[in-house]
């Protein structure tokens, strides 16, 4: 079954737009015992000091005093509290006229005593001795006129004083549980915040509305993880404060492991619904979900990073089991929030009843919001999910509204129409002046813009294809001729050394300063690499920095190779798309025109160009990007281990040696590893990094907090933790 555009991308209105609603703020020997055993020891030994100074020298018995000084230690004490819980009773009701007992939930008020720690002030008296110099009048024996006499003299002398003091001490105080509530509070939910009524309404502007296709097997656009960013659908697993997959805010409860890694038997919380009376989720349609993302001819974006996935089977409505194809340590990671393009669960209902083409584009899910109103590259408007299991949204609504020109971004910003965007780095400090109280916040990894020398397909053997199993050596955009000197042809020396000598004059071409400056205004570093790694971080190599801009050697490298007076060139600078800079390929153009080049621009959407990547049809110079951070993971999924993404591919030598990574223990064996494909990278040069830039969304004045967790892509997420002023 098929799905036009015209289906996927016309506007898709489940409600009415609502207006902007306003906020009404609003036992042995204890610790504490060992210290007071110490302070008394001290205070003995101090009077004995202090006694036989007083004899030797005639003085008086030691003084005692009381003062004040500030202290922390340690003591007990429990605390109870009244809590609302909710409990099941028998009460008595008129029914019809008569008097009946029948079971009910009722709230009640109830005395919980729980286990805590909390910092209190208290007052206690404690000995303690100093020595001090004091005045005291004394006998000696002085010499006068050669004669010894003793006369009385007052002196200061050292002498040990004790006093009993009140201390002000700050302590913390353990509480011991007396009554354990059998009852659920209903005051918090899933992550342990409290439920609140959700109020006021906030705008975030990002690029690019995404079309709402939410059936996995037919989302292919590349952003589908916006789904979850903007709060519509969950994963089987999130992640908690401490960034690792917790049971306690997922809506897989529970689940194991077999002993060889390669079934997951997992069971689902009950009560968790799907928007708009859909019904409550069960393990059919988590099954579902993942097997439809994983189906023959599935355009799931990530379907290439499934390698490792098997199939998913319900047992039961409440439990199921997950097969895997081999062993992957990083699974968990892969089916929650910690990273990206992930299956999210959908309703198997709504697919049975609509088909898939009915259904795809009906915007239902389990997430913190629900969708009122979708069109595709304009707005979606949405609203809280007051009673979702994991966590209540502070904010009533909210909208994502579409602009993708800087400047206009900058005027919506400026005017107060939009709370929450990305702006462009060039922007940000123009716009901290016009708009005091507003602030930033750094999304994802710094993000390496890239241009990829697309086409060096030069792995041998059986390949990664999606449709074809008996894909092999060449790929189809495996094209090493004149018109593609990029291209180096594996078997041909002389072929490789003039397609090297290309590649380095159209890095040398590129002035990486002027675009880190003039373009991202110098929030970022200058360059990075493929496989991730930065300047400064363990197992980086000066070598892999590009070569030096020189626009006069690249014009000498380019008449060596063959091409005195260049060549003209196709080139893809994808738009509208966050992580990759258009603006800075744009200029990365003009320096390759300064020196004979002509590039030809396709400046056409993501998604149009992106499927011809994974089989390795590509031979198109094109821009694109890579995260930096995460040096010890496995780096070669799109170089041929899975899939031709990246635009070119290594010798199976090396994937191998990424693929260990997949096993290795050792986090530095991993590092090195990586940092051995890396050399062969830039050995050859089949990257050139343009500038490593930072991702930053400037929050406005009416925002009063936003608390986004972190993982590798730079787009606005957790709408839920967004209060605001009006």
């Amino acid at each position: 079954m098929t799905v036009t555009c015209q289906s996927l991308a016309r506007a898709v209105w489940l409600d009415e737009l609502v207006e902007s609603v306003t906020v009404l703020q609003p036992c042995g020997l204890s610790k504490g015992n060992m210290m007071k055993k110490s302070f008394y020891g001290l205070m003995v030994f101090g009077l004995l000091i202090g006694l036989a100074v007083a004899v030797g020298c005639g003085g008086e018995e030691p003084v005692v005093q009381v003062e004040r000084v500030v202290e922390t230690v340690i003591v007990e004490k429990s605390v109870t509290q009244i809590e609302k819980v909710v409990e099941t009773v028998v009460v008595e009701k008129v029914i019809e006229g008569k008097t009946v007992k029948v079971v009910e939930t009722v709230i009640v008020d109830r005395p919980v005593t729980t286990v805590q720690k909390v910092i209190e002030t208290v007052v206690v008296e404690r000995p303690v001795t100093r020595i001090e110099k004091v005045v005291e009048t004394v006998v000696v024996e002085k010499v006068i006129e050669g004669k010894t006499v003793k006369v009385v003299e007052t002196v200061i002398v050292d002498r040990p004083v004790t006093r009993i003091e009140k201390v002000v001490e700050t302590v913390v105080v353990t509480e011991v549980e007396v009554v354990v509530a059998t009852a659920m509070p209903i005051a918090m939910s899933a992550d342990g915040s409290d439920r609140i009524t959700p109020s006021g309404h906030f705008v975030v502007a990002e690029n690019l509305v995404v079309p709402p296709i939410l059936l996995p097997a037919l989302a292919g656009g590349g952003l589908e993880f916006s789904y979850y960013n903007w709060g519509v659908v969950d994963y089987p697993l999130s992640i908690n404060a401490a960034d690792e997959p917790d049971p306690a805010v997922s809506i897989w409860d529970s689940w194991t492991v077999s002993q060889d890694g390669l079934k997951v038997s997992w069971t689902v919380r009950p009560g968790v619904q799907f928007h708009q009376g859909w019904g409550e989720v069960t393990a059919e349609d988590i099954a579902f979900s993942f097997n439809n993302a994983n189906r023959e001819g599935s355009r799931f974006y990530g379907l290439t990073s499934l390698d490792w996935f098997d199939r998913m089977e319900a047992l039961d409505d409440r439990s199921g089991e997950m097969y895997l194809l081999k062993d992957n340590p990083l699974w968990i990671l892969q089916i929650s929030n910690a990273s990206t393009h992930n299956v999210w669960i959908v309703s198997k209902k709504l697919f049975d009843e609509r088909g898939e083409e009915g259904g795809a584009d009906t915007a239902i899910g389990t997430g913190p919001y629900h969708v009122r109103a979708w069109a595709t590259n304009d707005r979606v408007l949405l609203e809280a999910t007051e009673e979702h299991y994991r966590v209540v949204p502070l904010s009533k609504t909210f909208e994502v509204v579409e602009i993708s020109e800087p400047l206009a971004k900058q005027a919506a910003f400026l005017t107060g129409e939009v709370d929450i965007l990305q702006m462009d780095n060039s922007l940000i400090k123009d716009t901290f002046a016009k708009l005091p109280g507003s602030t930033t916040e750094r999304i994802g990894e710094v993000d390496t813009q890239m241009i990829h020398f697309t086409g060096n397909y030069w792995l041998k053997g059986p390949l990664p294809h999606r449709t074809d199993p008996d894909a092999a050596f060449p790929r189809d955009g495996y094209t090493p001729d004149d018109e593609h000197p990029w291209i180096g042809d594996i078997d041909d020396p002389a072929s490789m050394e003039r397609a090297l000598k290309i590649r380095v004059a159209m890095s040398m071409a590129i002035d990486q300063e002027t675009i880190l400056k003039e373009v991202f205004d110098g929030f970022g570093i200058p360059y990075a690499t493929q496989q991730g790694f930065k300047p400064g971080d363990p197992g980086w190599n000066d070598d892999w920095v590009p070569p030096a801009y020189d626009p006069e050697g690249a014009k000498a490298l380019l008449a060596e190779a063959g091409y005195p007076n260049g060549f003209e060139f196709e080139a893809f600078f994808p738009a509208g798309v966050t992580t990759i800079s258009d603006e800075a390929a744009f200029a990365a153009a003009q320096m390759w025109r300064e020196v004979g080049l002509e590039p030809v621009i396709d400046n056409g959407t993501y998604a149009s160009g992106r499927d011809r990547r994974f089989d390795g049809v590509d031979n198109i110079i094109r821009m694109h990007h890579i995260f930096t951070g995460k040096i010890d993971q496995e780096k070669c999924q799109g170089l041929g281990a899975i899939q031709a993404y990246y635009g070119s591919e290594i010798p199976r030598q090396y994937l191998d040696i990424c693929a260990r990574n997949k096993t290795e223990s050792n986090r530095a064996t991993r590092i090195a590893n990586n940092a051995e494909v890396q050399d062969y990278i830039s050995e050859w040069r089949l990257f050139l990094p343009l500038s490593a830039k930072s991702t930053n969304y400037m929050v406005g004045p009416n925002v009063l907090t936003w608390e986004p967790h972190v993982n590798t892509q730079p787009f606005f997420i957790a709408p839920w933790t967004v209060s605001v002023q009006k």
